[in-house]
């Protein structure tokens, strides 16, 4: 399944960047790296240096990365999505997303916690999985058996670092996945 097809329904929840926001980033680093190429060119109108070449280079490399139309899409950077009959694991990168039935939500933590490879987890769900549901999700997530979680048998906990919200605001929004 496809983010951008959950995108057309408007009963889907994705926790991602505020869009407005996430835009204005976005702009303002388009226009400090198209910035600092233009101030290494004026710079080494004369005579271009190495620094005058470094920010050409990467300030060019930036600019054009940001300009890239999909820069511009924040739920490229959503992880989770809900709605009152499915959770959904998201891979923005490659536009996929997987379904899972509400009822196999076990628990929702809200309690940071230190994944597995040392970094800060804001939330997790412990997701009862059949072997095919789990065997989807690890290629879904680029997970590997390592990786994994097991909390009892045919449960996982999958861990959630990316929640772009305050604590107070994450709270929130985990409240309207955890009432349904």
């Amino acid at each position: 399944m496809r983010i951008t097809s959950l995108l057309a329904g408007s009963q889907v929840q994705l926790l991602m960047p505020p869009a407005v926001r996430y835009r204005c980033v976005i702009f303002l680093l388009l226009l400090v790296s198209w910035g600092v190429v233009a101030a290494s060119l004026w710079d080494g109108w004369g005579a271009m240096a190495l620094l005058n070449w470094v920010g050409v280079v990467f300030g060019g490399i930036t600019g054009i990365m940001v300009s890239l139309p999909r820069s511009w899409q924040p739920w490229r950077l959503a992880e989770l999505g809900w709605d009152e009959q499915h959770i959904y694991l998201l891979n923005g990168n490659k536009d996929e997303a997987l379904a899972l039935p509400r009822s196999q939500l076990v628990a929702l933590e809200r309690e940071r916690r230190v994944g597995h490879d040392g970094q800060w987890l804001d939330f997790s769900l412990d997701l009862q999985l059949s072997e095919e549901e789990l065997a989807a999700a690890m290629v879904l997530l680029d997970l590997k058996a390592e990786e994994l979680h097991l909390v009892s048998p045919s449960v996982y906990r999958f861990g959630f670092k990316r929640t772009w919200h305050g604590r107070r605001m994450l709270a929130r929004r985990l409240s309207d996945l955890q009432s349904v």
